[in-house]
């Protein structure tokens, strides 16, 4: 009665190419957690602490990743694919350098907190019981050393968008690996000198040199390029980062003073005050910069 559509035949090229582009895609995009995963089973040998320490550290440093380097990511490739399917090179192009400049300056506050402020951070949110004070500096340290990775972390979905979104899934997939079997031989040789910091130290050099890789590659096939807005972006950042790492060392030893004498609430509390503290100057001189360059928000959003 014309209800039910008639079965078709299914085009089983197209199944077999969308697998063998997944394939590559998954575990090109599942190197950071391997890594991470590689940390805690390496930590398990070492002395009591070494494994809490990476998971308190781990559960800090993901909070950025997910909010701002998969998302900017998610919405990225799909753009540039969109993009390059209607043949707008330059419009692709032009998205990916956008999304990489907002990924850096958004991410940009919590790098400078993770490597300024980490054990202040672990007391203030997880200083409870039995977690003396002595544990937030043991995994302030480790956040710190994961810390150093962050911004090369963020920024990896966007730049893996410059293969994947013409269809190369492969390229990435071999950076990464390559990057991991690196990261994996500093972890062997680091553990056992450094701890658990020695793991996270060796996880971000991987993802420094899996960024570096990536970008480099993209940048000699032309896939990507940086244009002056980035550039300035970059410029601002660095110049509200200093203001903002300024902010937290003047800050971090009033702070932790305070939770010394009144215990642990007092550290959330403090953490709470220099966080906003924090913010505001961020966001302030990072504005001044920005309008000082010539960049205004409205040319970031296009």
């Amino acid at each position: 009665i014309g209800v039910l559509q008639r079965l078709r035949r299914p085009h089983w090229a197209r199944v077999r190419d969308f697998f063998i582009r997944l394939g590559p895609a998954i575990i090109g995009s599942a190197s950071p957690q391997i890594a991470v995963l590689a940390d805690t089973i390496l930590s398990s040998m070492l002395p009591d602490g070494g494994v809490s320490s990476i998971s308190y550290a781990e559960r800090l440093y993901q909070l950025p990743v997910g909010v701002i380097g998969i998302a900017a990511g998610t919405v990225l490739l799909p753009e540039m694919s969109r993009r390059l399917a209607a043949g707008d090179e330059a419009g692709a192009l032009h998205a990916q350098s956008r999304t990489m400049a907002l990924t850096v300056a958004l991410a940009a506050p919590f790098f400078i907190a993770f490597d300024t402020i980490p054990e202040l951070i672990v007391a203030g949110l997880f200083q409870r019981g039995k977690f003396s004070m002595a544990d937030a500096y043991a995994a302030g340290d480790v956040l710190a050393a994961y810390g150093a990775g962050l911004m090369a972390l963020v920024l990896i979905a966007s730049a893996r968008a410059s293969f994947q979104a013409r269809g190369d899934t492969r390229t990435p997939m071999l950076i990464a690996l390559a990057a991991l079997a690196g990261n994996v031989a500093l972890k062997i040789v680091l553990f056992r000198p450094l701890g658990a910091v020695g793991l996270a130290t060796a996880t971000s050099v991987g993802l420094w040199i899996n960024l570096a890789a990536l970008v480099g590659l993209a940048l000699a096939q032309e896939g990507m390029r940086f244009d002056a807005v980035f550039v300035k972006t970059l410029g601002a950042t660095f110049v509200a980062c200093v203001f903002l790492a300024a902010v937290a060392i003047f800050g971090r030893s009033s702070a932790l003073a305070l939770g010394a004498h009144f215990g642990a609430l007092a550290n959330l509390v403090a953490l709470t005050a220099l966080a906003l503290v924090g913010a505001l100057a961020y966001a302030g001189v990072l504005l001044g910069a920005l309008r000082a360059s010539g960049v205004t928000i409205a040319s970031l959003r296009r």
